[in-house]
């Protein structure tokens, strides 16, 4: 293992929380630094997670904080419960670098860690407002509401009958009816053209509901077969305006390759496309209420799919995308960084550690997703209000 004085010359020891959770703000209580002994909680586990990183689980509150290479090389001096001077004083005393920039380094890392809530002294209080908003921009949560606990219990025989069969053949069989669905849709959108509305219609949305339940459920069972456990199942409100059904598969951050967590965030597009192409051939091969019913749903479900794949949007395709770069809550540090932009809030060591080019990337994609955002809530919030009117009203 190399020396800690090395890792600290060659990368800032920095923490970040997987689930956006982690603050990386610096609190005016700094006493603590000289005599609180420091320890990882009891509960807290080391592990390796996306592309290899280090990663701290919290067993009790389930909560995910990645850590650079060189923090973990901090973390090994934690033997005997020292202090955050005592372990800045190891480090400095085996390197020839400014021991005051080692000692800033290291007690931002521990404060990091502190606030992040796995360390054995309590997150400081004590807050700016600056401060507070960086965390709430970091951390990227909608509201919730949770429904079931079980999924697994649903899900694991299926799972298990699937791992039984060769992986690249239960994908290849899966990309196939992939495929074959949006060749049947688009052919029958070409052919059939827009459905006709009648009043027959309100049947599709009743079966689009029942899709979004199968939508979720493909998310589930795809971590149920990579052994990715998954919380719950619920509804949220998708930039606090639009209900939205939801899984938490937060522990798909154990999963140490890109394409398995690519394939878990596009489980449920692509079962889109498939019970699209079912659609698709029942409006193909039917006439009256079956045929109007039918075009309607494919409709409805396309345009689901499509909504899901918008990568601006805090949905499938953006988890993908974040996924096929080996990025961790690209979202939470893209409005970081805009936030710190605007008010001047102090970055987190990991956004204050980025090099020009990701901080580019954080402000084009930060200004996307927040003008994209404000738009798509605008048009929400109108269509609740003409909603809301026509009720009133009638």
């Amino acid at each position: 293992m190399r020396s800690p004085a090395t890792a600290i010359r060659r990368r800032k020891a920095t923490a970040d929380g997987a689930d956006a959770r982690s603050t990386g703000e610096t609190t005016p209580d700094t006493a603590w630094l000289d005599t609180a002994p420091l320890a990882l909680r009891d509960t807290v586990e080391q592990m390796e997670g996306v592309d290899g990183r280090p990663l701290l689980f919290d067993v009790a509150t389930g909560r995910y904080v990645a850590v650079s290479k060189a923090g973990t090389v901090v973390l090994s001096l934690l033997d005997g419960a020292p202090t955050a001077k005592e372990v800045a004083r190891r480090i400095a005393s085996s390197s020839s670098g400014d021991p005051q920039h080692i000692e800033d380094s290291v007690a931002r890392f521990f404060t990091e860690l502190r606030q992040a809530g796995v360390l054995t002294i309590e997150p400081s209080t004590g807050q700016s407002r600056r401060e507070r908003a960086m965390r709430y921009s970091l951390r990227q949560r909608m509201p919730r509401k949770a429904l079931t606990r079980s999924v697994h219990v649903l899900l694991e025989p299926v799972a298990r009958g699937l791992r039984r069969l060769p992986t690249g053949l239960v994908v290849g069989v899966w990309l196939l009816l992939v495929a074959a669905g949006v060749t049947v849709a688009g052919y029958a959108l070409a052919v059939r053209g827009a459905p006709q509305y009648t009043s027959w219609s309100w049947l599709a949305v009743l079966l689009l509901t029942a899709q979004i339940a199968v939508h979720e459920l493909g998310h589930a069972l795809v971590c149920q077969y990579l052994r990715v456990p998954v919380r719950e199942a619920g509804v949220t409100l998708m930039l606090y305006v639009m209900p939205v059904a939801y899984v938490d598969r937060t522990d798909a951050y154990r999963v140490r390759h890109r394409a398995p967590r690519v394939l878990i965030a596009l489980a449920g597009p692509l079962s889109d496309a498939i019970w699209a192409g079912v659609a698709g051939v029942v409006l193909l091969t039917t006439n009256g209420a079956v045929h109007d019913v039918a075009g309607a749903l494919m409709q409805l479900q396309v345009l689901l799919m499509l909504v899901n794949l918008n990568p601006l949007l805090p949905s499938d395709g953006y988890h993908a995308l974040e996924a096929a770069m080996g990025s961790i809550n690209l979202r939470g540090r893209s409005f970081g960084y805009l936030l710190h932009l605007v008010t001047r809030a102090p970055l987190p060591s990991h956004l204050e550690a980025s090099g020009r080019a990701k901080r580019v990337g954080y402000f084009a994609f930060g200004s996307l997703c927040l003008t994209y955002g404000v738009v798509l809530v605008g048009v929400v919030v109108t269509w609740w209000w003409h909603v809301i009117e026509a009720v009133i009203g009638a």
